[in-house]
């Protein structure tokens, strides 16, 4: 984190951006079958997978239930699909807004739509006091409502046209080191790779995760408006275990019971380890005495930053609490002596023996002198850090700090920690503007905290932080040891993503940009030119509305609880265009990450895929996600999904749209299958839509129906069915060609100008063939190829690899017919 407003890298050419290299599959997107031996059936009942899966740690190849499509360097121009209307002189701009008139060479009509889930589908939320939430009804039928369809097909349009990426969220980027890196040699590559960009990024020093940061209180100034760090009068803050914690709280009056974390308190309540944050309030910056031992030395010496005994403010030191402290510390070094000599056993080198060997002999002279050792107090504040997997310890801050030592923090990092993107839920909830008082008040006294947000930074008083410092001014600050480190600018996404394709902030008056594909159809605030006489908003020609179920019990067998997360954008090694070498997948590998800067690209859409293998009608699936066995947490939901066999009508009508604007909306609808729909109950291809996609949630398959309506029959009958006509499969093929031939022009053109292979057809175009790869359904890959890693797998920075790999991959092994075991 500078101490300077960031500033915006250069962007990459095309030249030197990272690609991919092209995948065995990459010469066509057709289903691939898995062929080879019939598949053994697992435990539960499902298909075996033909082959071990791609393992994350040991092949440093990550799995995901989501894949990246390419990203084009240019979007396709809505013109491009208009051209047999613009060559007959009608204006794009009467053509965007023609909505109160009929434009000649155009088509205006409807598609009914029958959508049939093809898996639980959870859109939508309808909440019952206590009860678990429901997907949308309307008027008491189960429903996928019109924003979620209208959302599906703009954005299977987009990938398909290679449309802009915006709007986007581009919130500030920040890293922290994941669990386990510290083991794992990648991971430390990585992590060494990533601190030396922090170091020398812009040449302006910066805040790398990992090193060692200093502590102290954070005191905004009333009379200047500036805030300022004053340093603790100690190396770092000390230390205290949490039981030895929540023994001594007894002693102080008016205070709840301490709980602990399940792993501490050995009441087995789960392997989480976290501790719970609703009690925290009562502990946050409570004023204490700490005793920590008054030693020196190689291996012991660190036991000065340990608090032995923690007693009530303003209490006498008696030899009853000495020798309590002096228990626990003969406790601490017999376990470390312990370990020490385990080690010595071990160790298999010489140079391993003579280290293990050095500090158990420390540990025995520390041992002999233990009933001499002194203890210092400190007033402190106690600081708890927050909700954290296996936590152990709380910190104690020393307040006997030197008014007159005083680094300046900067304002913007003040916002920069104040924002909603570094707020957690835990400081909103220990952090309340109406909160205890902040840990230190250099004017004396203890005044209530002042915070302009529920998680902010107190106005009055002082707070316990950590921060690091270069040449006297603070450089980045935050609530923990391991907080996370700001990344380049403000909107880091901007420069990853090729200019052409990130939508601008919105302009008075129009940006003058040309519309792309997904605007044109559906509308924009800024699609048409600046005017004098009107805006530049144009609401689209295509409107899609609900479809809803006739079926009286659309509902799965039981509530699920489940937790709807995803790594974020800092996930580097999956969201990142990662070179292709010898060393990717390697122990060493050189990864892009977002401190690169000016050299970064996203790796593609997001789209994710289809995860649901058959089972027999003995088997129970997502049993494991019943209410019963598993327990509420914060990031969990009771959800009740609707069940797979269900089948949605609705309508989406359009006004006037070319023969391949309609095509593209047919094309976005069917996918890659034939112009009758295939088989509704195993089809080709399928699309994902609602919550839960990452769990196997939201496959359904479209099957629609086209009309188009004369207005010259219309207008000579009162018949309401005259001069609507049902198009067949022959006519919407030849619309699907129309928009298939003008996309496969355009791409042509591109790879012409990029020096790429060009495509024989529209299914050939790299972005396509990913994009259909992804919403296989028959031939979709197993679910253990596509399952959520957990944090060890993150932590060792996988990763993952193009659809087209990871296809071709599973076509490989499956025709090889390796089964394990």
């Amino acid at each position: 984190m500078s101490d300077q407003p960031p500033r915006r890298a250069h962007r990459p050419t095309p030249a030197t951006m990272p690609r991919r290299r092209p995948g065995a599959a990459g010469h066509r997107a057709a289903p691939q079958p898995a062929q080879g031996r019939p598949r053994r059936r697992d435990d539960r009942g499902a298909l075996a997978v033909p082959c071990d899966p791609p393992d994350p740690v040991r092949d440093h190849q990550a799995v995901a239930p989501y894949g990246l499509v390419p990203l084009p360097e240019r979007p396709m121009p809505a013109e491009r699909l208009q051209e047999s209307v613009l060559r007959d002189g009608t204006p794009q701009e009467r053509l965007l807004a023609g909505h109160d008139h009929r434009v000649p060479g155009t088509h205006t009509g409807w598609i009914d739509i029958a959508v049939r889930t093809l898996s639980p589908t959870f859109v939508g939320a309808t909440r019952g006091g206590g009860r678990p939430e429901r997907s949308l009804t309307i008027d008491g039928r189960a429903a996928l409502p019109g924003a979620s369809l209208r959302g599906l097909i703009r954005n299977t349009l987009r990938v398909l046209t290679g449309g802009e990426t915006g709007p986007v969220n581009t919130p500030q980027l920040f890293f922290r080191a994941p669990a386990a890196s510290h083991s794992d040699r990648r991971a430390r590559h990585v992590m060494r790779n990533l601190n030396r960009q922090y170091r020398h990024r812009h040449g302006a020093p910066s805040s790398p995760p990992g090193v060692p940061v200093k502590a102290g209180f954070l005191h905004h100034r009333a009379d200047t408006g500036g805030w300022e760090i004053l340093p603790l009068p100690v190396e770092r803050p000390l230390q205290v275990r949490l039981t030895d914690l929540r023994d001594d709280l007894r002693r102080f009056p008016g205070l709840p019971p301490f709980e602990l974390p399940p792993h501490e308190s050995g009441d087995g309540g789960g392997p989480s380890g976290y501790i719970p944050a609703d009690f925290h309030g009562a502990f946050q910056y409570l004023d204490v005495v700490a005793l920590c031992p008054d030693t020196h030395g190689r291996t012991v010496g660190e036991s000065r930053f340990w608090a032995m005994a923690v007693l009530p403010p303003g209490t006498e030191v008696a030899f009853g609490h000495r020798e309590t402290a002096r228990h626990r510390l003969r406790e601490r070094w017999e376990q470390k002596r312990a370990r020490a000599e385990q080690s010595l056993r071990r160790a298999a080198g010489e140079r391993s023996r003579s280290s293990s060997r050095g500090r158990r002999n420390d540990l025995d002279r520390a041992l002999d002198r233990i009933d001499h050792v002194g203890f210092r107090a400190y007033d402190c504040v106690l600081v708890l850090t927050g909700v954290a997997g296996e936590r152990k310890n709380a910190y104690l801050f020393p307040k006997d700090v030197d008014p007159a030592r005083r680094l300046p923090v900067p304002d913007h990092l003040v916002h920069l920690v104040e924002s909603a993107d570094q707020i957690t839920r835990f400081q909103e909830r220990n952090h309340p503007r109406s909160g205890p008082a902040a840990g230190l008040d250099p004017a004396g006294g203890r005044p209530r905290a002042q915070r302009r947000v529920d998680g902010g930074l107190a106005r009055s008083g002082a707070e316990p932080v950590w921060y690091q410092e270069t040449d006297g001014r603070v450089v980045s600050f935050g609530r923990s040891g391991g907080y996370r480190v700001a990344v380049g600018e403000f909107d880091p996404v901007s420069r990853a993503v090729p200019e052409p394709l990130l939508t601008p902030r919105r302009a008075r008056g129009g940006t003058g940009r040309a519309p792309d594909v997904p605007r044109a159809l559906f509308g924009d605030l800024d699609l048409l030119p600046a005017r004098d006489n009107a805006g530049s908003a144009a609401r689209g020609r295509v409107s899609v509305g609900s479809a809803v179920c006739d079926d009286p019990d659309p509902w799965f067998a039981h509530p699920l609880r489940v937790e709807l997360l995803s790594p974020q954008r800092s996930c580097f090694a999956n969201y990142l265009l990662q070179p292709v070498s010898d060393r990717t997948f390697g122990t060493s590998p050189d990864l892009v990450t977002w401190s690169h800067e000016g050299d970064v690209r996203l790796g593609g859409y997001k789209v994710y895929l289809h995860r649901y293998d058959p089972l027999p009608a003995s088997a129970q699936r997502y049993a494991h996600l019943h209410p019963d066995r598993v327990p509420a947490g914060a990031t969990t939901r009771d959800v009740l999904p609707m069940r797979e066999g269900l089948t949605f009508h609705g309508r989406i009508t359009f006004t006037n749209l070319t023969d391949a604007e309609l095509g593209a909306l047919l094309r976005a609808l069917y996918l890659g299958n034939p112009a009758g729909g295939g088989d509704p109950a195993d089809p080709l291809y399928a699309h994902k839509i609602g919550l839960g996609k990452a769990l196997g949630f939201g496959s359904v398959h479209i099957s629609p129906a086209l009309y188009l309506i004369d207005p010259a029959e219309r207008a000579c009958s009162l018949d309401p069915g005259a001069g609507v006509h049902r198009v067949g499969d022959e006519g919407v093929q030849k619309l699907l060609d129309s928009f298939g031939d003008a996309l496969l022009t355009w791409e042509r053109e591109e790879s012409v100008r990029a020096g790429d292979a060009i495509p024989d057809d529209w299914s050939d175009v790299p972005r396509v063939e990913a994009l259909l790869l992804a919403a296989q359904w028959r031939h979709r890959l197993p679910e253990s190829w596509t399952r959520v890693m957990d944090v060890e797998e993150f932590a060792v920075f996988p990763v993952l690899p193009g659809l087209q790999d990871r296809f071709a991959a599973h076509a490989q092994v499956s025709e090889s017919g390796t089964d394990p075991g």
